[in-house]
């Protein structure tokens, strides 16, 4: 049902960038299903050459990059088709006008965020560049560049779902 929604979303007629957009999203979609895929097979591995005696050391730094970058591809994914979580037991209550000025003020304040995220985020990979795995040698920064890289890619989904929000209200 996910998958024929954002499917359905990539097929109809849009303009280049859009389309662009859209394969970047399917994309997204892809690595975020090849890292769930990589995580389990790496923990069960790890998990039976411990129990054997013969751990595998560097397989819980690998899982560990990959957690970081699977976390944040699925809060983007989540926020583009707009499955995220929320409390709305009290926004409910309001009138439909409130609702959608509510609405667009949570939308800047989390955009305002996302920016706060990648400028941060900017600071700590770069910060974390000499630290390094214990296992793999290659630099922590690869995972804490999972932060401003998705937060830059919320922010495209944010945009995009608040032109598509405005463009459903120009079609009524």
């Amino acid at each position: 049902m996910l998958w024929s929604y954002v499917m359905e979303k990539q097929s109809s007629s849009r303009s280049r960038l859009r389309r662009a957009y859209d394969s970047l999203c399917a994309g997204e979609l892809y690595l975020a299903a090849a890292l769930f895929i990589l995580i389990v097979v790496l923990v069960f591995i790890s998990a039976l050459t411990r129990k054997i005696g013969l751990p595998i050391q560097w397989t819980m730094d690998v899982t560990k990059l990959c957690f970081a970058w699977l976390a944040f591809l699925s809060g983007d994914i989540a926020l583009r088709l707009g499955v995220l979580p929320g409390i709305d037991m009290f926004v409910i209550k309001l009138p439909p006008k409130v609702r959608i000025v509510l609405a667009y003020l949570v939308k800047v304040f989390m955009f305002a965020l996302l920016v706060f995220f990648v400028y941060y985020g900017f600071k700590l990979a770069s910060s974390n560049v000499k630290r390094t795995f214990q296992t793999l040698h290659i630099s922590y920064s690869f995972v804490t560049m999972s932060l401003p890289v998705c937060s830059v890619l919320m922010m495209f989904s944010l945009i995009s779902n608040t032109v598509d929000d405005f463009k459903k209200k120009s079609d009524r």
